[in-house]
Order: C-alpha cells, then sequence, then structure tokens
C-alpha cells in the first residue's frame, strides 16, 4: 500500500511537471547528441496527461549509513571511478581504510544522496524509487525523515547517507523530494 502511495505521489508530481506530448514542440525532441530537451522547455500543464513513467527494474542499495562524514545535503550521480573514489572518502572519512564498494560504471552508475549533519538519532534519507520517462530522463525519488517534535532524541550528531546502484545513463537526474517528519506519542 505505502509503495502505491508513493507511486502515485510521483507519477502525480511528474504528469505535473512535464506534461504530455500529443504535439511535440521542436524544442522538445532530443538534440542531434541524443540529448532531451531541458525540464523548463517541457514543463506544462497543457501537457500533463500521457507522461508515462517506467521504474527501474533494480535499484541496489549499495551503502545506507546514518553515520557518514558527509557534513553537508547532497544529492549526486557518480558517473566514473574517479568520482566514486572521491566521494567514498568523504562518506566514510578521509581516515578511514575501509574500500569503496567495486562497481561496473561501463554499465552501472551511482546516486548518492545525504541528508547532512543532524542533531540526533531519528534522522533518516533514503531513496525510494527510480524512474525514467519516455525521453530517458531519471527521477530518483527521495524520502527524508526528521526528528519529531514529541520525540525523545538521544543526542549523537548523525548524517544519514543513501547509495544506490542503477543502470548507467547519461540522461539528466532529477531527484524528486519528499520530507516526512516521525510521529512519536506522549508517554
Amino acid at each position: 500500500m505505502r509503495k502505491t502511495i508513493i507511486g502515485a505521489a510521483v507519477l502525480s508530481a511528474a504528469i505535473i511537471a512535464y506534461g504530455c506530448q500529443h504535439y511535440v514542440h521542436p524544442s522538445h525532441t532530443p538534440d542531434e547528441h541524443g540529448n532531451a530537451a531541458p525540464i523548463k522547455q517541457v514543463a506544462t500543464e497543457a501537457h500533463a496527461d500521457d507522461i508515462r513513467l517506467e521504474p527501474y527494474e533494480s535499484v541496489d542499495h549499495l551503502y545506507r549509513n546514518a553515520k557518514s562524514q558527509l557534513p553537508n545535503s547532497v544529492r549526486l550521480a557518480i558517473l566514473d571511478t574517479a568520482d566514486w573514489d572521491a566521494i567514498w572518502k568523504r562518506i566514510v572519512g578521509a581516515s578511514s581504510n575501509a574500500p569503496a564498494p567495486s562497481v561496473d560504471f561501463s554499465r552501472e552508475m551511482l546516486l548518492v544522496v545525504g541528508m547532512g549533519q543532524a542533531p540526533c538519532m531519528g534522522y533518516q534519507i533514503n531513496i525510494d524509487t527510480v524512474f525514467r520517462d519516455k525521453d530517458k530522463r531519471v527521477y530518483a525519488v527521495v524520502r527524508e525523515r526528521g526528528h519529531g517534535s514529541r520525540c525523545g532524541c538521544l543526542n549523537e550528531v548523525v548524517s544519514p547517507v543513501d547509495v544506490i546502484r542503477v543502470p548507467r545513463t547519461i540522461r539528466p537526474v532529477t531527484f524528486l523530494e519528499r520530507k516526512e517528519t516521525n510521529v512519536c506519542e506522549e508517554r
């Protein structure tokens, strides 16, 4: 049920943002390199009925941790080993000897989302789903969960991160943000 609600919310957001393609304006077609038109050229409510989003068949959570060393919020698409090694050192800390998980960048890419520092336990970040549209643009649904006002707080600074592996594409990646708050009952 929860995935259905999330899927419906993502689909609604994409439909509103992109619209249908009954009439394809010349600027909405891919250029000579196969790159899709920028979002701002396509996003009209008049074209909002026909966008079909295809979910990726495989979304592999490569690494998830509440105590990364990323001090700030990040949304990244990693397409090569050099970038992966650099962001891995930032995730685990420069003093860590933990090797970066291996990735076949000829077939795969990574999406990295980090929340940045939060004051206590109870904060989370997750990439729920990844979709692509007919122009092969990629949409990653990111869910951030914050600390509720009535929730207790273990005073330990956290910095949640989620890294997923998806099939490689050179198309743009759009991160669709969802923010939620933990709900705690009074004791």
